[in-house]
């Protein structure tokens, strides 16, 4: 089957953005107004999924038994780093929570709140995005679009079982009305859901748009065309997410489409250069990159309180998020220079630790997924 190693590449790229956005180091180049709106990435990942998982899966005829496949392979897919990680956000609450009987002093006090015991098992069910009267942004906080997605899958496969000739209709009618109900002021736990049926049923529609123009496309001739499309596409990205528009984060989702479309042809200057190992690795990473860089986040910044309180100096400081509005805390040495190495070094964690999870967790989740989709359900003997 086709991999499209150009847009795995793109989306290691993007999950180093949402790292920044999400990195809070007062004087780096984190806060710069592009990584200030990376949280948009999210919408291509969603678009991405849809696109690609209508690719592996949109042609086949689906029974009861592929079905089942389908849902194993989804759900060890994303559960089993996803449940690590929340262990390990547990863990990190019980850390704080002595710390907090030695004196230190945390945004929020361990276990209350978006960690208050009642959230985990709604995390551990990847409901907490679904629930109403759960918080989406529980734990560790980007898992809340893993929620979204995997009941996505879930719909996209029931779809494909039991209305097949009337699935592209029913997908196009979702992401529509997804965005239309964007346009309404709305909670922000629907906004969420929203965000996900807009961009992945747009997804799995522009993969069909890619199928029918596919041939005609690879037709055209190597040139300028495709070079002169990537580096548009790459600009308009740029230019959208750093301007202030009405209604952002609908025009990104619509030019995110545009983008995979073009990228996923491989035919440009930017697409030889995303085929070098090394974007090609980050796009292996990619998932375990989004999972465990809040973790790694935590770390920093405790660890940054905890030698703010033994030196006697400020490593941190609370201040009002300039595009959310929220209060938040920041890492900071007061020194340009240093925020920027510091940001440095928490990219290079994140690549660390994402290495081993892919290794260690991802790779052996999705083998033992291989493996439970490829065994023969046990039937019950009849007596």
């Amino acid at each position: 089957m086709q991999r499209f190693d150009v847009l795995d590449s793109f989306r290691g790229l993007c999950a180093l953005a949402v790292v920044l956005f999400h990195a809070q180091i007062l004087l780096s180049f984190s806060e710069l107004g592009f990584f200030r709106n990376a949280d948009l990435f999210v919408e291509f990942f969603f678009v991405l999924s849809g696109f690609v998982l209508c690719h592996a899966y949109g042609n086949r005829p689906f029974s009861p038994d592929v079905l089942r496949r389908f849902v194993i392979s989804r759900t060890f897919r994303l559960l089993p780093l996803h449940l690590v990680m929340l262990a390990v956000f547990i863990l990190l609450e019980c850390a704080k929570l002595v710390a907090q009987h030695h004196g230190f002093s945390f945004n929020d006090p361990a276990f209350s709140g978006k960690t208050a015991p009642g959230e985990i098992l709604p995390n551990a069910l990847l409901m907490q995005s679904w629930l109403p009267w759960s918080e989406s942004l529980s734990f560790n906080t980007p898992a809340w679009s893993i929620s979204i997605e995997y009941y996505l899958y879930l719909v996209f496969g029931l779809t494909l079982l039991l209305m097949p000739r009337r699935s592209l209709q029913l997908f196009a009618a979702v992401s529509l009305v997804s965005a239309a109900l964007l346009f309404v002021e709305p909670e922000p736990m629907l906004a969420f859901i929203r965000r996900g049926g807009t961009c992945f049923f747009a997804g799995v529609l522009l993969y069909r748009l890619y199928e029918r123009i596919r041939e005609a496309v690879m037709r055209l001739d190597d040139g300028p065309l495709f070079d002169a499309l990537e580096l548009l596409g790459v600009l308009l990205v740029y230019r959208v997410l750093t301007a202030e528009l009405p209604h952002k984060g609908l025009l990104a989702s619509l030019l995110f489409c545009a983008v995979i479309l073009v990228f996923a042809f491989e035919r440009g200057v930017i697409s030889r250069l995303l085929r070098m190992r090394l974007f090609k690795r980050l796009g292996e990473l990619s998932f375990s990159i989004y999972l465990t860089h809040a973790a790694v986040l935590f770390v920093f910044t405790s660890v940054a309180i905890v030698l703010s309180r033994l030196l006697g100096a400020e490593f941190t400081v609370i201040l009002e998020n300039p595009q959310s509005h929220q209060i938040m805390r920041y890492i900071t040495s007061g020194d340009r220079l240093i925020d920027v190495l510091l940001t440095v070094a928490l990219l290079g964690a994140v690549l660390m630790v994402s290495t081993f999870t892919y290794h260690c967790i991802e790779l052996k989740g999705m083998a033992l997924g291989r493996r439970l989709s490829q065994s023969q359900p046990r039937r019950l003997s009849r007596v």
